[in-house]
């Protein structure tokens, strides 16, 4: 099955999940805490960061648009289906359409205040930063092993891709002020949201083949 048994998942997707509830009652009660970490982060990506790392900001910042990473995800659904893996081509782009759809539900709920009327905040979690981390994480745990069979190898392209994330983050705090804790949001509810259809997919997938009656791999 492309995806793995993996004993941690379960624990992932508490411990994530639990993560963001933290984050969103933080968020949606206005607590100072958040505003000490967003502003915070503001000023030292903004004036304190060296001069020497600006230059990897603005490598991150080649990714920090929609279309790339919309493009990544249409290269991920033509490799699931070159690999005759359909069930996961679908499964893969029923997700990504959830995150869209649960991001902007969840922002509503967060960030919507009422001063002088209605107010949006940013939102959270940031559907970039969200599609990013189940892209990276579709790449690095289900494409990566199938062509580098090198676990070690393996491990550097996950740490290479958690690296383009964080330079993605900052260069959305610094190009489009971002907050830091839409960018939390982001990585607790979209790695949560990843682990949870992880789980569902290797419940699922069988039976989706079945009904479809589609001959694929799963």
């Amino acid at each position: 099955m492309l995806i793995q048994p993996d004993k941690l998942r379960k624990f992932f997707i508490l411990i994530f999940g639990v993560l963001f509830l933290a984050l969103a009652i933080q968020v949606r009660f206005d607590m100072l805490f958040m505003h000490v970490i967003d502003n915070g982060m503001s000023l030292v990506v903004h004036n304190l960061l060296p001069q020497n790392l600006q230059g990897w900001i603005g490598f991150g910042n080649l990714f920090a648009h929609y279309w790339v990473v919309l493009l990544i995800m249409v290269l991920i659904t033509s490799l699931l289906y070159l690999m005759d893996y359909k069930i996961a081509m679908g499964w893969f782009i029923v997700n990504q359409i959830l995150t869209m759809i649960l991001s902007l539900v969840l922002s509503l709920i967060l960030q919507i205040h009422w001063v002088n009327g209605i107010e949006f905040g940013p939102t959270i979690p940031n559907l970039l930063l969200a599609w990013w981390v189940q892209s990276l994480a579709i790449i690095a745990v289900v494409i990566v092993p199938r062509f580098v069979k090198n676990q070690r190898a393996c491990w550097v392209i996950t740490a290479l891709f958690v690296v383009l994330w964080l330079l993605i983050l900052l260069a959305e705090i610094q190009r489009n002020d971002m907050p830091l804790s839409s960018g939390l949001g982001s990585l607790f509810f979209g790695y949560f949201w990843w682990q949870f259809s992880e789980q569902q997919y290797r419940k699922h997938a069988k039976h989706w083949r079945h009904v479809l009656e589609i001959d694929t791999l799963i």
